[in-house]
């Protein structure tokens, strides 16, 4: 089985750009941005560019430096330690940046990230490469890594918070809302609205031997 997650809001409890904005300035610019794109009020690709660019110029480290601080949450390390355990397969497909992502795989022992990439020049951000990892790549990337695994779509789990989510959770076998926005609940399978990832796992195991 394959569950894929997206990054922050789901595996992260925070959000790089608003915290970028707390120790950088333009906090409730990059807030409201931020809090439109989740909440499917903006297209993902242009919230993401004009963030982006008000962030141009940030030096990387800074950048590493603040999504160091963003904490996982509570659960998520014995969540993907059990679904190891059954012999699933995590992935992270995010919207977020490598730079996030990666740190975060290697805590939770995760093979397959898929994420945005920042181009960097004289260690400043400049722009991101393409192409760009919208909410269309993101369910495109969950099927593709499925094909290449070798695993039914029907034994796919998506695990997301945000609109950009909904594409991908739509070509799950199952989809969870995990502490989730309200556009993001209505099309979920499963709800969660506690903050312990752990409470994922009862519905991915019986959805695992409904299709076993």
């Amino acid at each position: 089985m394959l569950v894929a997650f997206d990054l922050e809001g789901t595996l992260i409890d925070g959000e790089m750009f608003p915290e970028l904005g707390k120790w950088f300035g333009n906090a409730i610019l990059l807030n409201r941005i931020t809090s439109q794109a989740m909440n499917g009020e903006l297209v993902y690709e242009e919230a993401l560019l004009r963030r982006l660019k008000i962030i141009q110029g940030l030096s990387i480290e800074k950048v590493r430096r603040v999504c160091l601080q963003l904490p996982l949450f509570k659960g998520a390390k014995e969540t993907v330690k059990t679904l190891n355990e059954l012999h699933c397969i995590p992935a992270i497909i995010t919207g977020g940046f490598e730079i996030h992502a990666n740190r975060v795989a290697g805590q939770l022992g995760i093979e397959y990230v898929y994420a945005n990439k920042f181009i960097v020049k004289h260690g400043r951000v400049v722009s991101l490469r393409r192409p760009i990892v919208t909410p269309r790549f993101k369910a495109n990337q969950l099927l593709k890594l499925a094909r290449d695994l070798g695993i039914k779509r029907d034994n796919c789990v998506a695990v997301g918070d945000g609109a950009n989510d909904i594409p991908m959770m739509e070509r799950a076998g199952i989809s969870i809302a995990f502490n989730a926005k309200e556009c993001v609940r209505e099309i979920a399978d499963v709800v969660i609205k506690g903050d312990d990832l752990r409470e994922i796992l009862p519905y991915i195991i019986a959805h695992a031997r409904l299709n076993s």
